[in-house]
């Protein structure tokens, strides 16, 4: 059970344990906790009136939602959550270049982004290999340890074993 006072918004809430939906004490809303990635959607497609998600997952949906999704639009910048997606490949192989993973194997959560990245390097090295970008929802970084990929997109972290491009 998570009781929580916000005094600087007054937003009074409980929310019980393994619900998403919480209805606000002092103000008529409620409140509905999403995974990041899917509140760009319930936004746009009027689910919900206001969500709080990284602006990786706002560019994502953006790229990525099939056609006839609403619009959404960026409101306020919070300020915290400072983290970009990076190419990354295994810190002792054999590339150490971002052109080196053209034609190669990708895997990542953010295929949206990811395909507008290779595309435009594609397009201004005039390769004429093809990126293969797989997704993968989770443990994105195990991808090239299991033979999967060349390189990855993900969040940086601190992953010992990999390196960023």
């Amino acid at each position: 059970m998570l009781d929580t006072h916000t005094a600087s918004l007054d937003i009074q809430f409980h929310r019980h344990n393994r619900l998403d939906i919480a209805l606000v004490r002092n103000h008529a809303l409620a409140l509905i906790f999403l995974p990041a990635a899917d509140i760009p959607r319930f936004v746009a497609e009027g689910n919900v009136h206001l969500g709080i998600t990284g602006q990786d997952q706002v560019a994502e949906f953006s790229l990525s939602a099939e056609e006839g999704h609403g619009e959404i639009h960026e409101l306020l910048e919070l300020g915290f959550g400072k983290c970009s997606l990076k190419v990354q490949v295994p810190e002792n192989g054999a590339i150490n270049d971002v052109t080196q993973l053209l034609g190669k194997r990708i895997v990542t959560s953010f295929t949206g982004l990811t395909r507008q990245y290779f595309g435009k390097l594609e397009a201004r090295t005039k390769s004429e290999m093809h990126t293969t970008i797989k997704y993968v929802g989770g443990s994105v970084e195990a991808a090239c340890a299991l033979g999967v990929a060349d390189g990855i997109i993900d969040l940086v972290g601190i992953l010992p074993y990999m390196s960023a491009l």
